[in-house]
């Protein structure tokens, strides 16, 4: 009898809250007003705009900055197919030339003498005498390793 008697203690009070709430839905406008919507689009569009804007910045200047690739440099770099590569990437004061493809980075060689960076670097044009130059070097490379 206790039990009963509690629970309609706790139930009655519940139920009055419940019927104000009722209440006050029933008081809320049904329908967004057109400046409510203009508001919200506006919101969405400054908040996509600074994502955006800070994922440009990461990429202009270098993502989070934790980690510091001072040491490591792509000297120079040619496409020699769609999706191959080949580069000089300087690691210290080492220069090597390097192979890039899909799924596969393979070193082609590791150079004597350095190439310049920066300002010295000079690009041959792709004619016959900046090819010719490679060929030589190429061949002369070959014979080293036939010979070792």
């Amino acid at each position: 009898m206790i039990n009963k008697i509690l629970l309609v203690v706790l139930i009655i009070p519940f139920s009055a809250v419940a019927n104000e709430a009722a209440v006050e839905l029933q008081k809320a406008p049904g329908v967004m007003g057109f400046g409510n919507i203009v508001q919200i689009i506006a919101g969405l569009f400054v908040v996509l705009m600074m994502i955006m804007g800070a994922a440009w910045m990461m990429k202009r200047y270098g993502g989070l900055g934790g980690v510091s690739n001072a040491d490591l440099k792509i000297v120079a770099g040619i496409s020699v197919g769609q999706r191959e590569k080949i580069v000089v990437v300087q690691a210290g004061d080492t220069q090597v030339l390097v192979g890039i493809a899909p799924g596969n980075i393979q070193t082609l060689h590791v150079l004597e003498n350095n190439l310049g960076t920066g300002d010295n670097l000079t690009v041959k044009p792709s004619g016959a005498e900046g090819s010719n130059g490679f060929m030589n070097h190429l061949k002369q490379q070959v014979k080293k390793r036939a010979e070792s």
